[in-house]
């Protein structure tokens, strides 16, 4: 974790720095710095892949929620890494329309839930 913050310093204390004659510059060295923490975080997913095997066996045959959580985390993650990417590069309209594809991508996503549960009530009712 501490390198990651101190990765974050550096490259924001470059960009600023750089900033003044070559803005441009700027936005590239915080989107490199970016793509690096995303890497790092990706170091991070084999210690998160062991746990969800471990829940997937105690979920049993329900483990299909555990696959959907993972989905709708990942399109979070994806979509608002995108967004603020997009945006620090001051292109605000983008981020906009990332947002809005990831929050129809999680409704779409979510839709087997809403399925599951219609399915539930009617079984009570019937």
């Amino acid at each position: 974790m501490l390198q990651v913050c101190m990765l974050a310093a550096a490259g924001l204390f470059a960009a600023l720095v750089i900033k003044k004659d070559k803005p441009e510059f700027s936005t590239l060295i915080i989107a490199f710095v970016s793509v690096l923490i995303a890497i790092k975080v990706m170091g991070v997913i084999d210690d998160v892949l062991r746990e969800i095997e471990d829940w997937q066996k105690l979920l049993g045959e329900n483990a299909v929620y555990l696959s959907l959580f993972l989905k709708l985390t990942g399109i979070t993650y994806i979509c608002e890494f995108a967004a603020n990417l997009t945006k620090d590069a001051g292109y605000s309209a983008l981020s906009s329309n990332i947002e809005l594809f990831g929050k129809m991508a999680i409704m779409v996503a979510g839709f087997p839930v809403i399925r599951i549960m219609i399915d539930m009530l009617e079984g009570m009712m019937g």
